[in-house]
């Protein structure tokens, strides 16, 4: 097809992410944002949780009132710049205005798309994340990915205060990036292949975005691209890289959690998450007004094999704390879903295409999926050609 319809000559696309603003824990975003406007000529509204919210998937916190703060990321790396409670012109050495929200990425999302900047958005765009979210284990908990759903479930959409139709009424597209680490360090050069790699893949996916089939709704297009590109050097030299349509491998996680003697009060998470290779979280944006992102722990997320403790804050034997309440903390072991064998890999999957060193495309539909075949029915009915529909008997 063509590429997507926008409502302007120049494309006006959300970007939001989990990892929030540029800190140890969100690299990526910043020299990603700045190569869509620089190489696409795209208009880019930044709308991202105020801080780390990895693992959330996609939720809503409905008891929560969400409050809005304005950053002005600064060069070379965005690591500096003011933030306010309102929105104020731009200065000196200012390019952007990105908005943080205190809630969810999905949060993120639909506040943007109805409420921020209702009638303008013409593509939905989450990441990148430090961390790959191929395979449904780290998938179904990506925050990344949950506000790319959010943003598929956030139709219909208003059209422009200008009366132009809308243009999402039953779909709105949306990319799903992230970034797997492979190995440590992560330089600056991996970093700068993998941002161009990305916006590539952007780039060529608006330029002539899929469809989908659906016995429900006909041909549509394809409502969710998740893009899962490898941190090695040499398979992202520009006349190397591969890219793949791929399915998603479906996995499953062990125990993520043990038990601490540690408080809330008393527990670091930077202290025992923290990523070898990471930028230095004292350099996240922070003001007087808004507390600074507690959480600078880049292997909260699917993003890294586990980091060895230098002192465990684990109780032996789980042993409840001193004063008798048990408390866990999150501690995944990772490593059975970061390094499985090429040859345990369904071909075609995504972990399968990670493995092989290339760059992941899985088309999405915002749902639950059920049995491709079989599954309706009683296992002694299982020859009884049961589809959807049939009544219990």
């Amino acid at each position: 097809m063509p590429q997507l319809q926008t409502y302007k000559e120049r494309p006006v696309v959300l970007l939001t992410n989990d990892d929030g603003p540029p800190s140890a824990s969100s690299p990526n975003i910043f020299s990603f944002c700045k190569l869509l406007q620089s190489r696409l000529g795209w208009d880019i509204k930044v709308v991202i949780p105020d801080t780390q919210k990895s693992w959330v998937g996609k939720a809503y916190a409905i008891s929560d009132v969400i409050s809005a703060s304005y950053f002005y990321p600064l060069e070379p790396e965005g690591l500096t710049g003011e933030i306010t409670n309102k929105s104020r012109p731009l200065k000196d050495g200012e390019t952007m205005e990105w908005i943080l929200l205190s809630g969810t990425p999905a949060t993120c999302t639909n506040i943007a798309l109805h409420n921020l900047y209702p009638g303008e958005i013409d593509l939905v765009v989450s990441g990148p994340n430090h961390g790959r979210n191929s395979s449904t284990a780290f998938a179904l908990s990506s925050g990344t990915l949950g506000a790319a759903l959010a943003g598929a479930l956030s139709v219909p959409l208003p059209g422009p205060s200008t009366g132009i139709p809308s243009l999402h009424v039953e779909h709105i597209p949306c990319i799903a990036l992230s970034y797997g680490v492979v190995t440590r360090p992560v330089t600056s050069r991996v970093m700068e292949l993998a941002t161009d790699a990305a916006v590539d893949v952007c780039e060529r996916l608006f330029g002539d975005w899929g469809y989908d089939e659906d016995h429900e709704k006909g041909r549509h297009l394809v409502q969710i691209y998740s893009v899962n590109i490898p941190l090695v050097e040499s398979d992202l030299q520009k006349d190397k890289r591969k890219t793949a349509w791929t399915n998603m491998w479906r996995n499953s996680y062990g125990r993520l959690f043990k038990a601490t003697t540690l408080t809330q009060t008393e527990y670091d998470p930077a202290q025992f998450h923290r990523q070898e290779g990471a930028l230095p979280s004292q350099n996240q944006p922070q003001n007087n007004q808004i507390p600074p992102n507690v959480s600078n722990s880049s292997t909260a997320g699917p993003g890294a094999l586990p980091t060895p403790y230098t002192t465990s804050p684990s109780s032996p034997n789980n042993e409840i704390s001193g004063d008798n309440q048990l408390r866990f903390h999150f501690a995944p072991n990772m490593k059975p879903l970061l390094a499985p064998s090429l040859e345990s890999l369904p071909v075609g999957s995504d972990a399968w295409a990670f493995a092989k060193g290339y760059i992941g495309v899985t088309p999405l539909r915002a749902q639950f999926a059920g049995p491709i075949e079989g599954g309706y029915g009683f296992g002694s009915e299982e020859k009884g050609g049961k589809v959807a529909g049939s009544l219990w008997e």
